[in-house]
């Protein structure tokens, strides 16, 4: 009998890279976080005013595309993908903003909206460390 040889593709897909530098690594690692913390909290952080046309496209469509944009953004930077790490920055640049914006515009429980400030803040700048941005331009394509 002859063996079989598969030449199929190869599946190369990785969630995490532990080739790459500390701080893109930890990065991957923060964005999966934040998304499991927007599916295990939900809507909680963008609760705000119901008739507040910001606030009802934050509370309802928001925390869906900062979902699929850190999942991805964190997918994309472990396979060393450009537009995974534009993602991944844009949405944490989203969420600071929109977490200042909160904290500044409405009166809200405002232990839980600093707490995801920090990580939102720390994935900035663990993304836009010189040594992340280093490796993104010599090994991303």
């Amino acid at each position: 009998m002859l063996g079989l040889c598969h030449t199929g593709r190869v599946n190369n897909l990785r969630w995490l890279n532990p080739t790459q530098p500390q701080t893109l690594y930890s990065a991957v690692m923060l964005a999966y976080f934040r998304g499991a913390s927007i599916v295990l909290f939900g809507n909680d952080y963008y609760r705000v005013m119901p008739y507040d046309l910001l606030g009802s496209f934050a509370s309802r469509v928001s925390p869906l595309l900062l979902l699929i944009a850190l999942i991805g953004g964190g997918l994309g930077i472990a396979n060393e993908k450009k537009l995974g790490f534009r993602c991944a920055i844009a949405a944490a640049l989203y969420s600071v903003i929109a977490t200042l914006w909160i904290i500044v515009r409405y009166d809200v429980g405002l232990l839980g909206l600093l707490l995801r400030l920090m990580f939102d803040l720390v994935l900035v700048v663990l993304l836009l460390h010189p040594q992340s941005k280093e490796y993104r331009r010599i090994w991303f394509s």
